[in-house]
């Protein structure tokens, strides 16, 4: 009989994860990169807006 080994046969499952936590996690990183760029490209074009009204 083969010894059993827990660090070869070990999944996702063993630690609790299961296929909607890993999705909704993937989802929340791309959702919050999004939101970061977003914001990032909204203060640039209000910053890049005042900067050219007092250039004038």
């Amino acid at each position: 009989m083969e010894f059993f080994d827990p660090a070869l046969h070990y999944g996702p499952n063993d630690a609790g994860a299961s296929a909607l936590s890993i999705t909704l996690v993937v989802l929340a990183i791309l959702f919050g990169s999004w939101l970061f760029g977003a914001l990032y490209a909204l203060l640039a074009n209000y910053f890049k807006g005042d900067r050219e009204g007092t250039d004038e």
